[in-house]
Order: structure tokens, then sequence, then C-alpha cells
């Protein structure tokens, strides 16, 4: 039986998660043909999806903070200077010329000359400074450049018409999403609840097809048991996408069972 309209406009949550029968998915994706709104709708709830657990916190090197301190600390902050005389008055004194030009001579301004081992100290600590400043600079620009470059992919394969969003249950717990076009050839991959493993363990993604089998990267938990998002590069016709537990350093072929796997409709 064919949906009214304004009831087709509720399955845009549930069609963006995978979460309609086989009917809704049909009558829906007719829909989307002359629904504009509910495309977008679509679009955006996929990104979101996909983008949980994107944020991360990145803190510098704690020893070079420790560095610029210390310097710091071993230098000192003043320079040496020279107490003012201080002039007797009397009375009903008339000062003399000579004490006059004395006078004249004390008001001027005392040039500071720091040591030339105290110079060198200042201009070491300034060094460091510009060192760690412009290493922390150098680090944060190729990270914004590599975060620019992965937020263009994802929105690449989440935008693109022929984007399939599939969600799977993990055997050793959570659960996964994936979003793969083939028009891309790349996914891109979350994880939720995702069970802690050993330090010497860690899950691996693989794309198994015709061709053969073939690492796409490691998927690390972080906390909260989000993973992710992960880029799957190199998606050909009749792969499947799959996950395995794997040393921490990965493998060249998988060696466990598969604990997820994602099989696109075609």
């Amino acid at each position: 039986m064919t949906m009214p309209d304004h009831e087709l406009h509720t399955l845009a949550g549930p069609y963006a998660m995978d979460a309609v029968t086989a009917a809704e998915r049909a009558s829906f994706t007719a829909h989307l043909a002359d629904c504009e709104q509910c495309r977008e709708d679509v679009r955006e709830m996929r990104e979101a999806t996909a983008r949980l657990g994107l944020a991360a916190a990145v803190r510098p090197r704690p020893e070079l903070r420790e560095q610029t301190i210390r310097a710091a600390y071993r230098t000192s902050q003043l320079g040496p200077f020279a107490a003012s005389e201080v002039e007797p008055r009397g009375e009903d004194t008339v000062a003399s010329p000579a004490a006059a030009a004395r006078r004249s001579r004390s008001r001027r301004p005392f040039p500071l000359r720091l040591p030339a081992a105290s110079v060198l100290a200042v201009a070491a600590v300034l060094v460091v400074v510009a060192a760690v400043l412009g290493g922390m600079m150098s680090s944060a620009m190729e990270q914004l450049h590599h975060s620019q470059q992965r937020d263009h992919m994802i929105a690449a394969v989440l935008n693109a018409p022929d984007a399939v969003m599939l969600t799977a249950r993990i055997s050793t717990g959570g659960t996964a999403t994936v979003v793969m076009s083939h028009r891309e050839r790349a996914a891109v991959l979350t994880a939720h609840g995702l069970a802690a493993l050993p330090s010497t363990e860690a899950y691996e993604i693989w794309l198994m097809g015709p061709t053969g089998q073939r690492s796409a990267g490691m998927l690390r938990p972080q906390s909260g048991g989000m993973a992710g998002p992960a880029i799957v590069i190199g998606l050909r016709t009749g792969d499947v996408i799959a996950l395995t537990v794997e040393p921490a350093s990965g493998s060249r072929t998988p060696t466990s069972v598969l604990v997820v796997v994602f099989r696109p409709r075609h």
C-alpha cells in the first residue's frame, strides 16, 4: 500500500539509519526523487552519524613546555640598577655652580648595561621559545591541512549520489556504521560502544573481494568506545568491508574471524 506524503516525510531519519522495511525503503526512495527537503535531511543525518567521535584533543609534547619554563627560571628577568643620589637640602643653602652641575648629571637617565652572560642567556631563551612556537605552529598547520583533506573526503562520500548506509552489530560488542560510495571508490566507517582490547591487539579494517583481501587501516577505540570516522579508500566492485581483531601492529592477512562484515546492496 502506498504511504501518504505526510507520512513519507517522517521516514528521513529511519531511512538514513537503515531502519526501514523493504517496502518503506522503496516508497521513500521514490519519494526522494521529488522532495528536495527530504534529500537534504538524509544528507545531514548521514553526515552527523559519520562524524560522531570525530573530535580529538591533541596536546603538545610536555617536554617542550618544561624546557622553556626551566630556561626562563634560570634567566634573570631584571637588569642591574643604580641607586639614585639623595641630595641634602638646607633651608638657606645656595648651590654652587659645580654642585648644580653634579645634580644635573645625576638627573640624567642612567644607561642600563647587562653583563654579556645575561645577554646570552636571554638570547638563548628567545631561541628556545621561537623554536618551540615554530614547531608547534608547523605541527598545527600540518594537522589542519590533514583535517581539511579528511573532511573533504568524508563529505564527498556522504554526499555522493550512490551513497549507501549500512549498520550492523559487532560480535565483540558495539555497533558499526558504514557509508560507501562506488563512485568515490571509498567508504566512511564509524563504531559506537566498541569493546576495549588488550594493548597487544587492535581492530583492523579489510576490503575483501574478487581481487583478494587487503588491509584498509586500523580502527582504534577512543573514550566511550567511539571509533572513527575511518576513511576506507580503494573500494572496488564486489568488495565487502570487514573488521577483525589483529595484533596491535596490524596483519597482512586476517588472522581471526570477522567480527562484522558489510555487503553492499546492488
